[in-house]
């Protein structure tokens, strides 16, 4: 690791101190010559021996030093496929269960053996990602933060962003520490009298016409209001659908004082029925038919175009309406952002005052307000922009901007980081502030050289500089990037020594459940020992999920363990699926999160992520996925029949999204996600041009996406793998690319059905051969096969809480939570327990 331009010798020394003693992984000779040895001769040679190596795999040559990484990874395969029963191929004279299981059993005793050595000969060093800094400053500092602007994106190991292996760092990033801790600082820490308040109130009717806004003043500031071309009645601005123009904002707002303010407005909305639906859509109707006949278009034919489009619009789920929805943006220094999209559920007679915060800048900044109801345009029309159609409206009365808030002066943030200033000796308050940020910020007790190194740095920077207060941001600013702060060091340590110090084992507690530093209840408990006893640690994981907290664990897990964060980087494309919308995509995400959520706080039998009585939806996903009687953006648990085809995680939309491909679905990315997700089974790697089909094949413009796989799976080298990947995929194919429910597999322009479209096949099979037919029989052999789904969660877990990736030695550990969980009803709290009661969570 390289750190140009910086003095990082403390930490290569400490690193190097660190390193213990442990001897290198000894291979077991004899068991290779008396198991291993004789197992290949009899079974594998033919195939990857001197005359044949398929798969560019030889075993006869392969040694058996399995500290070396490549060598301990074809092996890793070839127990894989043993214990899969792909190997030897079925035409082959099949190994005795006895020696299958005496070669496997001896395969992964050396395997984990060597992972142990290799883990216990060096330092983990795991620096915070992007998230963990977030909270990390929020709860250190008190200030929120978004390191997002600061660092580049964490990359990913084992299925997260949080492993220590990965998370690496450049000379490029330890200039961006220092700069960001620089910027924080700055922020943090505010001198001089409390700014005053403004409170700037704007009414969009002032703007009176279709001019680029009105030109009024607030404290003496030139500011320019506007309402486009909304109409206004009755005092509010009216927004029937979105556009350029179609928005209220205030612009060239010039702020004196930067800070965190308050946008607050007056808002209600008006739903028309379906009956208003209808007719505001034969107004439509009619125009256009009339038009075109009037051009010599046959009246027969627009008639018939007339009664079929009504229909539509008579039948069609889109129309029973939700609130109009409002989007409120700002725009500072020509940064767009979204600060808000809520919908509006007041009415006309009794409008509501809604409020949302924002930081703003001196920079000049805009503050905007849009439509953000989605009416897709299915019929190729512009009948959803005429006024005549009818469509949520969305009315603004006024807005205000009031700021900046403080409630306290200086802010908490300042009170925080700038001591007890009734101290009048200036280097004993730089003392009392650094005795207590620092064990804070290093998340352990410091000592006194410790101190004493940061003092020096505030002694050499105070004649420099014209306050105290920014003298002692030197020494801070070393604080926050010292590897002490932007790593969780846990030196490598021998026998008991292993075991992680109070103050280490709270850290490791917080951020797996809170995904930031341990609070003032963690770093007591780890300062008098009492952590470490169970009953305590007990308590302080249901204290901890009860916190709000906590939520980072659902969003930063299930977004990684489940794909939730692929959702909208390849969404369903808009002329095929044009229900989906942001809102929709918002929805989804949030619903898969409010699931895990309600399983977890809930003490739910965890087999509910499997299969499911209930679904947690909003108002939004409600109407998307025809669930009747739920009304709100909030997301609460529904309870829902079979027919609803909904329930468990393979049920949502989120899911189908992530696993097509944009224009329609893709059985092979559906099919590898169940069998990784909720099989816990690794299907491997594709062969070379396995993405091909054959080019020229009678009639594949047309057909379905089974008879294109089934095309593919014609070639040996693609059979292998699709046998057991695809069928898994057509359970699920009544979803379509966007999640919504479906009997028919469209072939028209643009999606839409044809009279001769066939009806979805979602026949499958599982792995092992036993036939069933769409999700509720995929949900049901899944809970058959319910173990290796609670490995697979107990193993992702278990990565994501210890921050590394796992490997054959943790197999037991795996194991034994699960048996923990089933033994505890099956609750996600038992496992978290077991994981953190487990040796690996509590050692180096």
């Amino acid at each position: 690791m390289l750190f140009s331009r910086f003095s990082v010798t403390p930490l290569v020394l400490a690193s190097a101190q660190a390193f213990a003693a442990v001897p290198a992984h000894q291979p077991d000779a004899k068991g290779f010559a008396s198991i291993t040895q004789p197992f290949i001769q009899q079974n594998c040679i033919s195939c990857h021996g001197p005359k044949k190596q398929k798969g560019e795999l030889r075993l006869d040559t392969l040694p058996n030093d399995f500290s070396d990484p490549t060598t301990a990874k074809k092996w890793a395969e070839v127990l894989n496929t043993v214990n899969s029963h792909e190997m030897p191929p079925e035409e082959e004279d099949q190994p005795t269960p006895e020696s299958a299981g005496k070669f496997t059993d001896w395969l992964t005793s050396e395997l984990g053996r060597a992972e142990i050595a290799k883990r216990s000969s060096g330092t983990v060093m795991r620096r915070l990602n992007r998230a963990e800094y977030n909270n990390t400053i929020r709860d250190l500092v008190g200030l929120d933060f978004d390191a997002s602007e600061s660092f580049p994106q964490d990359p990913p190991a084992g299925g997260f962003d949080n492993i220590g292996q990965a998370l690496t760092v450049s000379p490029l990033h330890m200039e961006l520490y220092y700069a960001t801790a620089r910027r924080i600082l700055d922020r943090a820490i505010v001198t001089g009298e409390k700014p005053p308040t403004i409170r700037w109130h704007f009414e969009p009717e002032e703007h009176k016409d279709k001019s680029d806004g009105a030109r009024i003043k607030r404290d003496g500031k030139d500011i320019i209001l506007g309402k486009g071309s909304l109409p206004a009645e009755n005092g509010f601005a009216v927004m029937h659908h979105a556009g350029w123009d179609r928005v209220v904002y205030a612009r060239n707002l010039a702020l004196a004082n930067p800070g965190k303010y308050t946008i607050r407005f007056r808002a209600a909305g008006r739903i028309p029925t379906r009956a208003q639906v209808i007719e505001g859509a034969k107004v439509v109707l009619a125009q256009r038919r009339d038009q075109a006949i009037a051009k010599g278009s046959s009246r027969e034919y627009q008639q018939g175009l007339y009664d079929a489009d009504l229909k539509h619009f008579e039948t069609h789920r889109m129309y029973d309406y939700g609130a109009p929805r409002v989007k409120v943006v700002t725009n500072i220094g020509g940064v767009p952002k979204v600060i808000a999209e809520m919908d509006i559920n007041a009415t006309e007679a009794e409008p509501q005052v809604y409020e949302v915060t924002a930081d703003f800048t001196k920079q000049k900044s805009h503050i905007q307000f849009e439509y953000a109801y989605s009416i897709p345009s299915v019929l190729d029309r512009d009948w959803q922009i005429k006024p005549e159609f009818a469509a949520p409206l969305l009315l603004i009365d006024w807005f205000e901007l009031e700021g900046p808030i403080n409630t306290v002066w200086p802010p908490e943030s300042t009170n925080r980081l700038v001591g007890d200033r009734s101290i009048a000796d200036e280097r004993e308050r730089a003392r009392k502030i650094l005795e207590n940020f620092m064990p804070r910020a290093f998340r352990r007790l410091v000592t006194k050289e410790e101190i004493e190194s940061r003092l020096q740095m505030f002694d050499a920077n105070r004649p420099k500089k014209p306050s105290f207060e920014e003298a002692i941001k030197v020494p801070l600013a070393s604080v926050l990037t010292s590897p002490n702060f932007i790593y969780l060091i846990e030196p490598a340590r021998t026998g008991d020594e292993k075991k992680l110090t109070p103050f280490e084992f709270a850290s490791r507690l917080s951020y797996f459940l809170w995904s930031s530093m341990p609070d003032d209840s963690l770093f007591r408990l780890a300062s008098s020992g009492e952590l470490m006893k169970p009953d305590v640690v007990k308590a302080q994981i249901d204290r901890m999920l009860a916190d709000p907290k906590s939520e980072a664990l659902v969003q930063n897990f299930t977004g990684q363990w489940l794909g939730l964060r692929k959702v909208g980087s390849n969404p369903p494309v808009k002329n095929i699926y044009p229900e989906y919308d942001r809102h929709l995509e918002i929805s989804i995400v949030r619903e898969s999160e409010a699931f895990f959520e309600e399983i977890l706080r809930n003490d739910l039998d965890s087999r509910n992520l499997i299969k499911s009585d209930f679904v947690t939806i909003n108002e939004r996903l409600a109407r998307f996925y025809g669930i009747p009687g739920v009304k709100g953006d909030e997301f609460r648990r529904v309870k829902v029949s079979p027919e609803s085809h909904r329930g468990g995680i393979v049920t949502q939309a989120s899911i189908h999204s992530i696993t097509s491909n944009g224009t329609r679905t893709s059985p092979i990315s559906r099919g590898v996600w169940v069998l990784k997700t909720m099989l816990n089974t690794d299907p491997g790697l594709p062969v070379a041009n396995a993405g091909e089909l054959p080019s020229k094949v009678p009639g594949i413009g047309k057909a379905t996406v089974r008879q294109r796989l089934n095309i593919h799976r014609e070639a040996a080298a693609c059979a292998r793998c699709h046998d057991k990947i695809d069928p898994l995929g057509f359970a699920l194919e009544n979803f379509n690319a966007a999640g919504e429910w479906r009997e028919i597999e469209s072939s028209g322009w643009n999606g839409r059905q044809q009279p001769n479209d066939p009806k979805i096949d979602a026949s499958a099979t599982m792995p092992d051969g036993t036939k069933f037919v769409g999700v509720q029989g995929l949900q049901d052999e899944l809970l058959k096969q319910q173990d290796k789904f609670l490995g697979g969660l107990s193993a992702k877990l278990h990565t994501y809480a210890l921050g590394r990736e796992l490997g054959f030695s943790d197999q037991p550990m795996v194991d034994a939570s699960v048996a923990k969980m089933k033994s505890s009803h099956y609750t996600l709290r038992s496992l978290i327990q077991a994981i953190v009661a487990s040796e690996s969570f509590a050692s180096k």
